[in-house]
Parts: C-alpha cells; sequence; structure tokens
C-alpha cells in the first residue's frame, strides 16, 4: 500500500469519527498532482508575507523530495506571525505526496542535492539566502 493510500485510509477513518479532514477540500475525484499544487499554493498562503524583526524570527523547510534524496526546494518562514504546526503538517503530507509521486512515475534525476541555504531577516521579512560553502 502506497503513503498516499495509507494517508487517504487514515483520513477517512478521521472523518468517519467526526474530526476534520487534514486535508481541507480535497476530493476522491482530484489528481495527486492537482492535490500536491493545491498544498504547495497552501503552504505559499499560510507563509504569507514572513515578517520578522530579527533573525531569530525565521526558519527555513524543506519542501518536496528529489530522486536521490533531499528537498526539491526551500521556503524561509515566519515564527512570529506564522502557525509552525499548521506549516509542518502542510509540509509533510505535501513531502509524502511528491514522494508517492516520484515513486509512482518512475521519476530519476541527476542526484544532486540542494545546498540548504541561510536564513535571514531583510527588510522585516524572512528570506532564505545561500549558504557558505
Amino acid at each position: 500500500m502506497s503513503i498516499r493510500n495509507v494517508i487517504a485510509a487514515f483520513a477517512l477513518a478521521v472523518i468517519g469519527s467526526g474530526v476534520v479532514s487534514a486535508v481541507p477540500g480535497a476530493t476522491a475525484a482530484e489528481s495527486d498532482s492537482e492535490a500536491a499544487a493545491r498544498l504547495r499554493d497552501e503552504i505559499t498562503a499560510a507563509i504569507g508575507e514572513a515578517r520578522c524583526r530579527n533573525l531569530v524570527n525565521c526558519r527555513i523547510v524543506g519542501l518536496g523530495v528529489r530522486p536521490c534524496g533531499g528537498p526539491e526546494e526551500y521556503a524561509a518562514y515566519s515564527i512570529w506571525d506564522t502557525d509552525r504546526e499548521h506549516i509542518g503538517n502542510l509540509v509533510f503530507e505535501y513531502n509524502l505526496l511528491r514522494e508517492d509521486l516520484m515513486r509512482d512515475r518512475d521519476m530519476v534525476g541527476t542526484c544532486e542535492q540542494l545546498l540548504q541555504p541561510n536564513v535571514d531577516c531583510i527588510h522585516d521579512r524572512c528570506v532564505a539566502v545561500p549558504g557558505a560553502n
């Protein structure tokens, strides 16, 4: 059973128990690609402006998965004005879905991993900046 099917089965069990689904707006007819795109949009919306007063407010998160490991991209977000748990849940589900899509489509890559960028508070916004090698 794929990870996506396990998540779907869990969601059905949760919905059947009266608890709200972790994937608002998901439909049975929604393809995995559409679900991934929707989740990515939700992550962007949840991150919002990523406002900060200083660096201590900023964090970095890896999004998606590459065929040989590591995230597809990184995003900076703020813990000052963001629900960390909500973003964490969205990212977790998005990453699982992207991994499932990659496996289902037998995707391959060059096996290059992105270096995790640093994060900084620039002009009151959290931003990802290239890290020193």
